[in-house]
């Protein structure tokens, strides 16, 4: 009983772990064929999102935790025990197989995340750094020129944007990037503006 015990919560404790998705399981699409799992940015009609095979296994994962749990009372209560002890062991590795498909799909959305943000991060890079030099320029200019309300807006909104290229400058993975990029498109249109 404290083998299946410790079990279930080692299962459990890395249904947990890995629930906690990053920035692309619900924007990428997968085709999973026997144990290989293929990711798409483009949807065809057949697919589905990453996260939506995720769900769909961690619920069948908890169904079948449930089942384990019904058989093990079962097996508890002495009721039918040789016949419950092979479906208790066929339904573990049934456990064990939904628990490994989400993982595996976890894995390989995360290194196609990982994948994707190193280029993306190289191709950004150069340009962000040349557009930072840029707005520094300009700041201290408008900084030493005589101020007015309009030249205060234009300064704040320069160190607005210097903030969010440092911090694209400075992201470890794609979610730090897309948190301000949404306030770095707003501000590069406002600047180009003025």
């Amino acid at each position: 009983m404290r083998k299946l015990l410790v079990f279930v919560l080692w299962i459990i404790a890395i249904l947990w772990f890995t629930n906690c998705f990053w920035y692309y399981e619900d924007k990428v699409y997968c085709n999973i064929e026997g144990e290989n799992i293929t990711i798409f940015l483009k949807k065809d009609a057949w697919m589905l999102t990453c996260k939506t095979y995720m769900d769909t296994v961690y619920q069948l994962a908890l169904k079948k935790y449930n089942e384990i749990m019904t058989i093990n009372y079962y097996i508890e209560q002495w009721e039918d025990v040789y016949y419950r002890k092979n479906i208790l062991e066929k339904e573990k590795i049934d456990f064990l197989q939904l628990v490994n498909y989400r993982t595996q799909i976890k894995v390989v959305v995360d290194e196609f995340e990982s994948v994707l943000f190193e280029k993306y991060y190289r191709v950004l890079q150069k340009p962000m750094k040349i557009y930072y030099s840029d707005l520094e320029t300009m700041y201290y200019i408008l900084v030493n020129q005589k101020s007015s309300s309009n030249m205060a807006l234009r300064i704040a909104q320069i160190e607005q944007q210097m903030w969010n290229i440092s911090r694209i400058l400075e992201a470890k993975n794609l979610s730090d990037i897309m948190n301000v990029v949404s306030s770095y498109i707003y501000l590069k249109k406002q600047l180009e503006w003025i």
